[in-house]
Protein backbone atom coordinates (compact mmCIF):
# COMPACT_ATOMS: atom_id res chain seq x y z
CA UNK A 1 0.00 0.00 0.00
CA UNK A 2 1.19 3.56 -1.07
CA UNK A 3 2.75 5.72 1.84
CA UNK A 4 1.47 9.15 2.64
CA UNK A 5 4.49 11.63 3.42
CA UNK A 6 2.63 13.72 5.98
CA UNK A 7 5.26 16.23 5.11
CA UNK A 8 3.30 16.79 1.98
CA UNK A 9 0.23 16.17 3.23
CA UNK A 10 -2.99 18.24 4.74
CA UNK A 11 -6.54 17.24 5.83
CA UNK A 12 -9.44 18.56 4.63
CA UNK A 13 -12.42 18.26 6.62
CA UNK A 14 -15.04 19.57 4.15
CA UNK A 15 -18.20 21.00 5.84
CA UNK A 16 -18.10 18.94 9.14
CA UNK A 17 -20.33 21.62 10.33
CA UNK A 18 -23.16 20.58 13.33
CA UNK A 19 -26.32 20.69 10.77
CA UNK A 20 -24.70 17.99 9.19
CA UNK A 21 -23.18 15.71 11.73
CA UNK A 22 -25.09 16.81 14.83
CA UNK A 23 -28.32 17.26 13.57
CA UNK A 24 -31.39 17.70 15.76
CA UNK A 25 -33.27 14.89 14.59
CA UNK A 26 -32.49 11.59 16.52
CA UNK A 27 -32.53 8.92 14.20
CA UNK A 28 -30.35 11.10 11.62
CA UNK A 29 -28.01 12.01 14.02
CA UNK A 30 -27.55 8.29 15.02
CA UNK A 31 -27.33 7.52 11.61
CA UNK A 32 -24.45 10.25 10.97
CA UNK A 33 -23.05 8.96 14.14
CA UNK A 34 -20.37 6.75 12.41
CA UNK A 35 -19.40 9.18 10.34
CA UNK A 36 -18.42 12.18 13.21
CA UNK A 37 -16.56 8.89 14.99
CA UNK A 38 -14.65 8.90 11.63
CA UNK A 39 -14.24 12.00 11.76
CA UNK A 40 -12.90 11.73 15.27
CA UNK A 41 -10.08 9.08 14.31
CA UNK A 42 -8.86 10.84 11.33
CA UNK A 43 -8.22 14.56 13.20
CA UNK A 44 -5.98 12.97 15.57
CA UNK A 45 -3.96 10.78 13.16
CA UNK A 46 -3.64 14.09 11.28
CA UNK A 47 -2.62 15.98 14.45
CA UNK A 48 -0.29 13.26 15.86
CA UNK A 49 1.26 12.99 12.33
CA UNK A 50 1.79 17.24 12.55
CA UNK A 51 -0.41 17.46 9.32
CA UNK A 52 -2.59 21.01 8.64
CA UNK A 53 -6.07 20.78 9.65
CA UNK A 54 -8.12 22.31 7.31
CA UNK A 55 -12.31 22.94 8.35
CA UNK A 56 -14.69 24.06 5.83
CA UNK A 57 -18.23 25.21 6.56
CA UNK A 58 -20.90 26.36 4.34
CA UNK A 59 -22.43 29.50 4.79
CA UNK A 60 -24.64 32.70 3.51
CA UNK A 61 -25.80 36.00 5.22
CA UNK A 62 -28.60 35.99 7.21
CA UNK A 63 -30.48 38.21 4.74
CA UNK A 64 -29.46 35.79 2.49
CA UNK A 65 -27.84 38.27 -0.10
CA UNK A 66 -25.27 35.98 -1.03
CA UNK A 67 -27.45 32.78 -1.42
CA UNK A 68 -26.99 30.80 -4.81
CA UNK A 69 -30.13 31.35 -7.20
CA UNK A 70 -29.18 29.83 -10.31
CA UNK A 71 -31.51 28.44 -12.04
CA UNK A 72 -30.81 24.61 -12.33
CA UNK A 73 -33.37 20.70 -12.86
CA UNK A 74 -32.71 20.07 -9.02
CA UNK A 75 -34.01 23.58 -7.82
CA UNK A 76 -36.63 23.25 -10.23
CA UNK A 77 -37.50 19.96 -8.80
CA UNK A 78 -37.36 20.58 -5.05
CA UNK A 79 -38.79 24.33 -5.04
CA UNK A 80 -35.37 25.12 -3.31
CA UNK A 81 -32.00 26.64 -4.13
CA UNK A 82 -29.32 24.52 -5.76
CA UNK A 83 -26.94 25.62 -2.98
CA UNK A 84 -28.14 25.78 0.97
CA UNK A 85 -25.70 26.73 3.20
CA UNK A 86 -25.94 27.31 7.47
CA UNK A 87 -26.44 31.33 8.27
CA UNK A 88 -23.18 32.56 9.36
CA UNK A 89 -22.15 32.98 12.46
CA UNK A 90 -24.92 30.39 14.02
CA UNK A 91 -24.82 27.64 16.11
CA UNK A 92 -25.51 25.01 13.09
CA UNK A 93 -22.37 26.51 11.00
CA UNK A 94 -20.02 25.59 14.09
CA UNK A 95 -18.40 22.12 14.33
CA UNK A 96 -19.37 19.50 17.03
CA UNK A 97 -17.38 19.24 20.12
CA UNK A 98 -15.91 16.21 19.29
CA UNK A 99 -13.67 17.74 16.21
CA UNK A 100 -13.50 21.34 17.14
CA UNK A 101 -11.07 23.37 15.85
CA UNK A 102 -7.58 23.52 17.64
CA UNK A 103 -5.69 26.94 17.85
CA UNK A 104 -3.41 25.30 15.45
CA UNK A 105 -5.74 24.45 12.86
CA UNK A 106 -7.34 26.81 9.96
CA UNK A 107 -10.76 27.82 9.56
CA UNK A 108 -12.70 28.67 6.25
CA UNK A 109 -16.22 30.09 5.50
CA UNK A 110 -17.41 28.69 2.32
CA UNK A 111 -19.39 29.79 -0.01
CA UNK A 112 -19.78 27.61 -2.88
CA UNK A 113 -19.51 24.03 -3.56
CA UNK A 114 -15.72 23.87 -3.99
CA UNK A 115 -13.03 24.10 -1.17
CA UNK A 116 -11.38 25.98 -3.15
CA UNK A 117 -13.14 28.04 -4.46
CA UNK A 118 -12.96 31.85 -3.02
CA UNK A 119 -11.86 30.33 0.09
CA UNK A 120 -8.04 30.50 0.61
CA UNK A 121 -7.71 27.26 1.07
CA UNK A 122 -5.52 26.55 -2.42
CA UNK A 123 -3.61 29.32 -1.60
CA UNK A 124 -2.86 28.04 2.41
CA UNK A 125 -1.30 24.87 0.88
CA UNK A 126 0.73 26.25 -1.69
CA UNK A 127 2.08 28.50 1.55
CA UNK A 128 2.82 25.18 3.61
CA UNK A 129 4.02 23.37 0.75
CA UNK A 130 1.17 20.82 0.54
CA UNK A 131 0.43 18.82 -2.58
CA UNK A 132 -1.24 15.96 -1.14
CA UNK A 133 -4.57 16.32 -0.10
CA UNK A 134 -6.81 13.84 2.47
CA UNK A 135 -10.51 14.89 1.80
CA UNK A 136 -14.02 13.81 3.08
CA UNK A 137 -17.50 15.45 4.06
CA UNK A 138 -21.11 15.80 2.34
CA UNK A 139 -22.43 15.58 0.26
CA UNK A 140 -20.32 13.04 -1.54
CA UNK A 141 -21.43 14.10 -4.69
CA UNK A 142 -21.72 17.28 -4.34
CA UNK A 143 -19.32 19.18 -2.74
CA UNK A 144 -16.62 16.39 -2.06
CA UNK A 145 -16.87 15.68 -5.32
CA UNK A 146 -17.05 19.39 -6.89
CA UNK A 147 -13.71 19.61 -4.53
CA UNK A 148 -11.66 16.74 -6.00
CA UNK A 149 -12.31 17.62 -9.37
CA UNK A 150 -10.87 21.23 -8.43
CA UNK A 151 -8.11 19.39 -6.64
CA UNK A 152 -6.73 17.20 -9.63
CA UNK A 153 -7.13 20.48 -11.97
CA UNK A 154 -4.74 22.30 -9.64
CA UNK A 155 -1.83 19.07 -9.48
CA UNK A 156 -2.78 18.10 -5.95
CA UNK A 157 -2.73 14.59 -5.20
CA UNK A 158 -6.18 13.39 -3.61
CA UNK A 159 -7.64 10.60 -1.35
CA UNK A 160 -11.14 10.64 -0.43
CA UNK A 161 -11.77 9.20 2.84
CA UNK A 162 -14.98 6.91 2.04
CA UNK A 163 -15.74 6.42 5.93
CA UNK A 164 -15.86 9.94 6.24
CA UNK A 165 -18.60 11.13 3.35
CA UNK A 166 -21.86 11.22 3.38
CA UNK A 167 -24.99 11.84 1.51
CA UNK A 168 -28.54 11.89 1.16
CA UNK A 169 -28.92 10.44 -1.96
CA UNK A 170 -27.22 6.96 -1.45
CA UNK A 171 -27.28 6.12 -5.04
CA UNK A 172 -25.17 9.12 -6.20
CA UNK A 173 -23.08 8.72 -3.07
CA UNK A 174 -22.16 5.38 -4.07
CA UNK A 175 -21.43 6.05 -7.63
CA UNK A 176 -19.66 9.31 -6.99
CA UNK A 177 -17.30 6.86 -4.52
CA UNK A 178 -17.37 3.92 -6.45
CA UNK A 179 -17.37 5.42 -10.16
CA UNK A 180 -17.06 8.92 -10.73
CA UNK A 181 -14.17 10.16 -8.19
CA UNK A 182 -11.86 7.37 -9.36
CA UNK A 183 -10.32 9.45 -12.36
CA UNK A 184 -9.18 12.39 -10.11
CA UNK A 185 -8.64 10.29 -6.74
CA UNK A 186 -7.51 7.80 -5.29
CA UNK A 187 -10.84 6.70 -2.91
CA UNK A 188 -9.74 4.77 0.50
CA UNK A 189 -11.22 3.19 4.06
CA UNK A 190 -10.16 5.04 7.48
CA UNK A 191 -8.27 1.92 8.35
CA UNK A 192 -6.00 2.15 4.77
CA UNK A 193 -5.89 6.25 5.36
CA UNK A 194 -4.24 5.52 9.02
CA UNK A 195 -1.97 2.54 7.80
CA UNK A 196 -0.57 4.86 5.20
CA UNK A 197 -0.28 7.56 7.59
CA UNK A 198 1.59 5.12 10.40
CA UNK A 199 4.46 3.82 7.06
CA UNK A 200 4.56 7.49 6.19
Amino acid sequence: MPEIDPRRTALIAYDVCRRALTPPDPARRQAMRPVLDAWVRIIAAARAANMPVIYTTPVSRADGADVVLLPTDLSAETGVPALSNTVEGTEDAGFPDEIAPLPQDYVFLKRRPSAFYGTGVAELLRMLRRDIILIGGGATNRGVETSVREAFNQDLTTIVIRDCCWGSDAAAHAYSLDKAMKMYARIRHLDQVTAMLRTG
